[in-house]
């Protein structure tokens, strides 16, 4: 056990690589949804639904991961998951129809899904009695963010600047009252002339129709270059699978039987399961909410910004550029900060930052520079609160893959509904509905909070008991997998 210190510093390099791969993954689907609107030829109501089929996927991911994480080779599956994440946000990016494309990504989000919710308890796992625990956890989410900053970078090359909401196959000309072609036959031009001009200007605005096109078709491109990105990001995984050579499936160590039966009456063990299924339902639901003021932005943002205060490409890919970085620099400041603050102390400022950040968008429409400002705090006040709420998590009870899969699936069913309610009244009603929802999921997740703060304050010894009892085969395979070979 002497190389175990070393090993594990090795696995968590990995880790990071791997989250990295999910954070350059994070923002294509966003900045880009306007593009693929023309290349799939649908728009942003059915396109919607992509963030659905990416949820979909995203939950059967965690669903899958809280069945056979804690049972197998766990640089297997990582291995595994990163190489179908980066082949089908590929072949997303070349799908000719949108079902193939709603499919395709419904198949990338199982693999970020089981990611996501596996690197969870991977990593706090790996460092379960170090004093460096949260901080490393923090540092796993920062590189992430960090990630998510810089895609946006590698992202715009391939979007084309988009001046109207249809600019493809609009032949109307633009005139202007002084102009002699369009005022009539005066002046001695005839209607041949006229006709002659007319058809020109067809073939012209065809030509920058065709030319317009083929530039928005460069975000095909988009998805192969992220692709490629995260499929590097999983080769310390593919190198520790392959050097180890450990068995896929792990055997459960015996199970140690209790000579002295429980004298726990029927009533008392009913209590004891309601009380272990409210607290994991508040969980569930914390991280449902967290997932709509942190998903909405991030899918919608770019779509707000281009169709409601009628910016160019280049100010959305800024602005997302900017809550990227505010959302990187609150993970990075989250790394010493976690040293001195309690993981619960990080929630209750985040929460009441992202509350603020949201509601301040009600003014954009009168100042519309208000959008920067809301990037800023909504983007710093989300940064680490999912890591933070993991750490407290697991000072309550043991984070297994299966109490991690309850967080992440939780999540998942947010980024399902939230997006598409967002989607279906984004251009039905009016893009301000994406602010509404947010400042009324933002309030209910403070509430939420406070509500599963009072719950462990009263059961916290309760919940601790009954979790490390039930959960002890679920460690002991932990410890097979990560001893040294």
């Amino acid at each position: 056990m002497e190389n175990m210190p070393r090993n594990r510093n090795l696995k968590t390099t990995a880790l990071y690589f791997t989250f990295a791969g999910l954070g350059f993954c994070a923002p294509v689907l966003g900045l880009s949804i306007v593009h693929m609107e023309y290349i799939l030829n649908s728009n942003t109501h059915i396109l919607a639904f992509a963030f659905t089929s990416h949820s979909i996927g995203y939950t059967i991911g965690g669903i899958i991961c809280g069945i056979i994480y804690d049972h197998a080779n766990k640089e297997f599956l990582f291995s595994l998951s990163v190489m179908t994440e980066a082949s089908m946000i590929i072949v997303s990016g070349f799908c000719g129809h949108i079902v193939a494309f709603l499919v395709s990504m419904s198949l990338v989000g199982v693999a970020m899904g089981f990611i996501d919710t596996a690197g969870q308890s991977y990593c706090v796992n790996l460092w379960v009695n170090h004093r460096f625990k949260e901080p490393i956890l923090q540092a796993v989410h920062a590189i992430w963010s960090l990630a998510a900053t810089i895609g946006p970078f590698v992202i715009r090359p391939f979007l084309v600047e988009l001046h109207s909401k249809n600019p493809i196959g609009n032949t109307s000309s633009n005139c202007s009252g002084s102009s002699d072609i369009c005022s009539g036959p005066e002046d001695g031009y005839n209607s041949s002339s006229v006709t002659d001009v007319t058809d020109l200007s067809s073939i012209v605005d065809k030509f920058q129709s065709t030319e317009l096109m083929a530039g928005i078709d460069l975000a095909r491109y988009a998805y192969l270059t992220i692709g490629l990105i995260t499929f590097i990001s999983g080769i310390l995984f593919y190198i520790l699978y392959f050097y180890y050579c450990n068995p896929v499936l792990l055997i459960a160590a015996p199970k140690e039987h209790n000579k002295h039966p429980s004298m726990k009456t029927k009533s008392k063990r009913q209590r004891e399961r309601l009380l272990l299924l409210v607290f994991l339902f508040m969980l569930f639901m914390f991280y449902y909410l967290y997932i709509y003021i942190e998903g909405i932005p991030i899918a919608y943002f770019t779509a707000f910004v281009i169709k409601y205060l009628n910016w160019s490409v280049h100010h959305s890919t800024l602005v997302m550029v900017v809550f990227y970085g505010m959302h990187c620099l609150g993970r990075i400041i989250g790394i010493p900060l976690s040293m001195v603050l309690r993981p619960r102390t990080m929630v209750i400022m985040n929460l009441v930052l992202t509350s603020i950040a949201y509601f301040l968008l009600l003014f954009v429409h009168a100042f519309d520079w208000v959008i920067w400002i809301s990037a800023v705090l909504s983007g710093y006040g989300m940064s680490s609160t999912f890591a933070a709420m993991v750490l407290w998590v697991s000072e309550i009870v043991p984070l297994t893959g299966r109490v991690a899969a309850v967080l992440l699936v939780g999540g998942s069913f947010g980024g399902m509904t939230g997006p598409l309610l967002v989607g279906q009244l984004f251009e039905a009603v009016s893009p301000m509905w994406m602010v509404y929802i947010l400042c009324v999921a933002s309030m209910l997740h403070i509430a939420l909070f406070a509500i599963l703060f009072i719950f462990v304050g009263k059961q916290k010894k309760f919940l601790s008991e009954n979790f490390s009892s039930k959960q002890h085969e679920e460690i002991n395979l932990n410890d097979i997998s990560n001893q040294d070979i």
